[in-house]
């Protein structure tokens, strides 16, 4: 019968063979460190959405205008300026009739507005650029961001809206205040406005979609969901929560679209599910 000392030399030389050998499990390691550096690369990549949404009140002599939509900035020590500058280069060489941002500029320290304010800024479009705010915003500091988007020619829309007017046409647009920090009022943004008239809503949180639809609200444009940041796919389906996806959804006689946005947030990865610039052309049924 085998000694204890026997067994144990046995085992030692077992797990000394395991170790150096091709294993499931030295091959699971390999594999989670070709993701992570996928995941970290893919945060400083940039993916071109260009969707169509068709509109029923939208101006025969607005048929064809594109927007540019733009959220989730997160400028902080995860979201680089390098990054950003990347993505307003891009933007501007789309040539869009407008440029509308959604929130979240920047993350953690109030040092990060100006210099994402000044890149942001740079966006240059015939019909200007409008931004709401979003829930980091108010975490930060949003009477700094407020005052220094508007400093650098970024109209921003809290809880307000105007009738916009160009090229022979006109729409209702408008912006509400964050919702997680408990500061939306849709009534206000709306105030003004015909009911027959389109109205393209920009807020932050998708949440309020389903009062927006109520509110008679065509278009609404939303971030907040980084479309899950980190995507994690089976055979079958994909699996992410849906108050999460991104893309296009309607209800009833509304819309909305929902940007995965351009950076992150609690680690700076993103996996199947890279940072977006979103192209957006109206056109009148």
């Amino acid at each position: 019968m085998p000694t204890f000392s026997t067994r144990r030399a046995k085992l030692t030389e077992r797990l000394n063979t395991l170790a150096a050998s091709d294993t499931p499990l030295r091959k699971l390691a390999g594999d989670l460190s070709k993701v992570a550096k996928y995941a970290i690369d893919e945060a400083n990549s940039l993916s071109l959405e260009r969707v169509t949404v068709t509109l029923e009140r939208l101006p025969k002599k607005l048929d064809g205008f594109k927007i540019i939509h733009l959220s989730d900035i997160h400028h902080s020590p995860f979201t680089s300026f390098e990054h950003i500058a990347r993505t307003v280069k891009i933007a501007n060489r789309l040539r869009p009739d407008m440029f509308v941002l959604t929130g979240d500029y920047v993350s953690h320290e109030a040092g990060y507005i100006k210099p994402v304010a000044e890149l942001l800024g740079e966006l240059k479009a015939e019909f200007g650029t409008h931004a709401c705010l979003g829930n980091h915003d108010h975490w930060t500091d949003p009477a700094t961001i407020v005052k220094s988007f508007q400093d650098h020619g970024i109209n921003m829309l809290v809880n307000e809206g105007f009738r916009f007017e160009g090229r022979g046409g006109s729409f209702w647009l408008s912006g509400v205040d964050d919702h997680m920090v408990g500061k939306t009022d849709l009534p206000a943004a709306l105030r003004g406005s015909f009911p027959d008239e389109m109205k393209l809503l920009l807020a932050h949180n998708p949440i309020i979609f389903r009062k927006a639809v109520r509110a008679g609200v065509d278009l609404t444009l939303s971030g907040h969901t980084h479309g899950g940041q980190i995507r994690v796919r089976d055979t079958e389906k994909n699996i992410i929560p849906r108050r999460r996806k991104a893309g296009l959804h309607s209800r009833r006689n509304s819309q909305i679209y929902i940007t995965r946005g351009i950076g992150t947030v609690v680690l700076p990865v993103r996996y199947q599910c890279p940072p977006e610039i979103s192209l957006l052309e109206l056109r009148a049924a």
